[in-house]
């Protein structure tokens, strides 16, 4: 699952004209940014998760649609109603609300997956935080990747235990906060599903040793026409 990390709609649907985007991811900061505004009201921020919801009930490349909760158990469990109420009755988008991995956002995941929103704890850290949310039924954590490795020198070894942990109970890990095209093929080693900015999304099929291969067929193709 590749997604593009922003709230910004012509970013999103930029993003999806590349190969293997499946959606988006969003959060609070991001929304703010797409409003132009350093913060939003919690009326704005849901009025723009709307507005995101409903775009994506009408484009049929947007399969993953994932959405930061914000408040407590109620206002949680309204946001989803809302939200899935603008999908309409599409059957092939799969809402995801972003909980943070807390006693009172875990509490919710039983009554999301009632609802027919699949939950994904993020800002997860630790082995036991991703534990956690998986015994209370979440569908899957996310981690901050780029955080994690700069600021836990043995990110590597907790990497793989959250991992292994979301891989025994068959949910999704996903990997964000990614700054390059290399962190990324870090991330690949432990998960197959992404989250990155449109900027390092187009990063992606770049390579030096392919531009230089590209242009070899390339001039092989006009020197055989010149020939012929």
């Amino acid at each position: 699952m590749l997604l593009v990390d922003t709230a910004d709609q012509q970013a999103i649907l930029n993003a999806l004209e590349f190969p293997g985007v499946q959606g988006f991811t969003t959060n609070p900061t991001l929304m703010a940014r797409a409003a132009g505004a350093e913060t939003l009201s919690l009326d704005d921020y849901i009025a723009a998760a709307r507005k995101l919801c409903k775009m994506s009930a009408d484009i049929g490349a947007i399969q993953h649609l994932m959405i930061q909760a914000v408040g407590g158990r109620d206002e949680t469990l309204s946001q989803a109603t809302l939200y899935l109420d603008e999908l309409k009755a599409t059957h092939d988008k799969k809402l995801w609300l972003k909980l943070a991995p807390t006693p009172t956002s875990l509490a919710c995941c039983s009554a999301l997956k009632e609802l027919g929103c699949a939950s994904l704890v993020t800002a997860v850290f630790t082995a036991t935080q991703a534990y956690v949310a998986m015994e209370a039924g979440a569908d899957g954590v996310a981690v901050y990747l780029g955080r994690l490795m700069r600021l836990e020198r043995d990110w590597e070894s907790q990497l793989a235990s959250i991992a292994a942990i979301v891989k025994s109970a068959e949910r999704t890990l996903l990997l964000a906060s990614f700054p390059d095209r290399q962190t990324i093929e870090v991330g690949l080693r432990y998960s197959r599903d992404i989250t990155a900015p449109p900027a390092v999304i187009e990063e992606l099929l770049k390579s030096s040793l392919s531009q230089e291969a590209i242009e070899g067929f390339d001039e092989k193709v006009v020197i055989e026409m010149l020939k012929g």
